[in-house]
């Protein structure tokens, strides 16, 4: 109708701004300074660093008091233990010992009965000990609250050797470790051919020929004439050979340089076969290395 405004067409949509579009009021701007979250945020961080460093000096402080308790609690056992006579020495009890007697080893590494016993330095004491001759192996141990152990392992001698016209007592592993004196056990074969000089120069060589006289006496010694004839000297020549004497009426038996025990058992066949003559014989010749089964006899 004529004077009426044209109604609206179904269908129409009113449009919304583009939300794709960004907003340009100032106040919404990233520029414009900190947002509210980031000092909450600072704060925090602040607040934890703090807080970390508190507990921090709290664990040190339960820390040093930890320590220092503990050097307190260290220092009055020591203390306790160093001057309590609880812990005095009142015995010394020895194993190992047959020339060394307990008062002995006692003088030897310097303990003292009622010292305190873990005052003792048991390292010097057991180098003390070894400073005798006669003991190869020592070991010092306490036995709380009063008493020590000392073990030790005495060395035996195996025969007498000359060196420079003095008498050492040897080892089975011919080693002379003791000049024999007044007291000393003396009642073994004396080993001689050898010599300081030898020792200075080549030790191995020496005690080398050392253990062959050792070797020697060794053998005679399984067989049934030693009984009757105890050997008393093996010389040991500069050729390298070996010279054994026996019994009392000294029975010289001329070995060469090998196979001893062989020729000791025919040298008990020959003396054995002299006896029955009713002989007795001054040397008996076992060192033909051409022919060895020859045997030569001097009589006396």
């Amino acid at each position: 109708m004529k004077g009426r405004s044209a109604p609206r067409a179904h269908g129409a949509s009113l449009h919304a701004p583009d939300e794709s579009l960004g907003f340009d009021d100032p106040g919404f701007s990233d520029s414009q300074g900190p947002r509210a979250d980031d000092d909450a945020s600072g704060a925090g961080a602040e607040k934890s660093t703090w807080a970390r460093l508190g507990a921090a000096l709290r664990l040190g402080a339960g820390l040093a008091l930890v320590v220092g308790t503990s050097l307190s609690v260290a220092y009055s056992v020591r203390h306790y233990a160093l001057t309590s006579p609880r812990f005095s020495i009142q015995e010394v009890s020895l194993s190992g010992g047959t020339r060394i007697s307990s008062d002995r080893a006692r003088e030897l590494s310097g303990i003292t009965l009622g010292s305190n016993v873990f005052a003792l330095d048991t390292a010097l004491a057991e180098r003390k000990l070894l400073e005798s001759p006669w003991i190869a192996e020592a070991r010092i141990t306490r036995d709380l609250p009063r008493s020590l152990r000392v073990e030790i392992r005495e060395r035996e001698p195996a025969a007498l050797a000359v060196f420079s016209e003095r008498l050492y007592l040897v080892t089975a592993q011919g080693e002379p470790f003791k000049q024999l004196l007044p007291g000393d056990p003396a009642d073994f074969p004396v080993i001689t051919g050898v010599s300081v000089e030898g020792l200075s120069r080549d030790r191995a060589r020496e005690i080398e020929r050392v253990v062959q006289g050792l070797d020697v006496l060794e053998q005679y010694g399984r067989i049934p004439l030693s009984k009757a004839h105890p050997a008393q000297e093996v010389h040991l020549a500069d050729s390298g050979g070996v010279v054994l004497t026996a019994g009392k009426e000294g029975i010289t038996f001329e070995l060469g340089r090998e196979g001893f025990r062989r020729k000791l058992l025919i040298a008990e066949q020959v003396v054995a076969e002299l006896r029955r003559k009713g002989r007795s014989p001054g040397i008996v010749f076992l060192d033909n290395q051409a022919h060895p089964e020859r045997v030569v006899v001097r009589m006396k």
